[in-house]
């Protein structure tokens, strides 16, 4: 039977206290334990750790080989120890935030406010469509558009993201717009491919084009995006990506549909300084950015 830092913290007294007793009153244990670890490390390993003559002894070199990987794991654990401690009560290290790419633009935003207020912290983010896995340790905090059923996962409310129907000032300039949705199958139409249908809002133009014949049919929203933006047609997109585009215009006054936004990290995670702090700037960002992402119009 192999060892267990039980012995090999018998050894660490040995050598410290200089005798059996002394260990034992170091270790909180009578002398009679002492012993028996000892032999039990002793008969594990092969091997004779210590020359006992009397109450004195003295280790071989198998026992102080021993007692040295003792001391390194001894600082190892005590160090590791003490860097989760402190990660409970410290805001350093590194953060990992997984999100839509679409939220780069924006969540990018806070890192200056993350580095002014939290200098030993750094905060890495990554778009991604796919949901990370969070307990497998892919990110430490993800914003997610579909409420998470992990009963692993914490998760605190980020925003609701109302999408439109636009086109750009070009476009309109050379086709006009449509005034009801029965005319939207007068123009040309941005759509998006099966797969992205999942999302309410990007499957609603298929049912009010008609015999409309789509300009182009994509599965990215970004491409999207720089579609309608081009003047190729009119589409759907997020309000918050169209806010950054002035020459943008929303067809209909109001969003057609919304999507509730989740900033998710595990439950492991919960008493982490660092993970509280951008958590708690995450939420302070959307909730002061509510109306743009809700997308109402100034």
């Amino acid at each position: 039977m192999d060892p267990n830092w039980d012995d090999f913290k018998v050894l660490l007294a040995l050598m410290r206290a200089g005798s059996l007793a002394g260990a034992a009153r170091l270790l909180g244990i009578d002398h009679s334990t002492v012993s028996r670890r000892l032999a039990a490390m002793e008969e594990a390993m092969g091997a004779t750790l210590i020359l006992r003559g009397g109450r004195e002894f003295s280790f071989t070199p198998e026992g102080l080989t021993l007692f040295s990987t003792a001391e390194k794991l001894e600082t190892t654990i005590a160090g590791a120890a003490l860097a989760i401690r402190s990660a409970k009560y410290e805001v350093a290290g590194v953060v990992r935030v997984s999100c839509p790419p679409g939220f780069l633009p924006e969540l990018m935003r806070l890192l200056p406010v993350l580095r002014r207020k939290h200098p030993s912290l750094t905060v890495e983010f990554s778009g991604d469509y796919r949901a990370v896995d969070l307990a497998k340790g892919e990110a430490d905090i993800a914003l997610r558009m579909a409420r998470p059923s992990e009963s692993s996962l914490v998760m605190r409310h980020a925003c609701e993201v109302g999408w439109g129907i636009y086109a750009s000032s070009s476009y309109a300039a050379e086709h006009g717009l449509p005034t009801s949705v029965k005319e939207l199958s007068l123009h040309r139409l941005v759509l998006y491919a099966e797969t992205m249908h999942n999302v309410a809002a990007l499957r609603w133009m298929e049912d009010y084009r008609n015999t409309a014949t789509p300009v182009s049919r994509i599965d990215n929203l970004e491409i999207g995006f720089q579609l309608i933006t081009s003047g190729v047609g009119i589409g759907v997109t997020p309000c918050f990506f169209a806010a950054r585009q002035q020459e943008l215009i929303r067809v209909f006054p109001e969003p057609i549909e919304f999507t509730t936004g989740w900033i998710v990290y595990h439950e492991s995670m919960r008493k982490t300084a660092r993970i509280r702090a951008v958590i708690g700037e995450l939420v302070g960002y959307f909730e002061s950015n509510a109306d743009l992402y809700f997308g109402k119009m100034s």
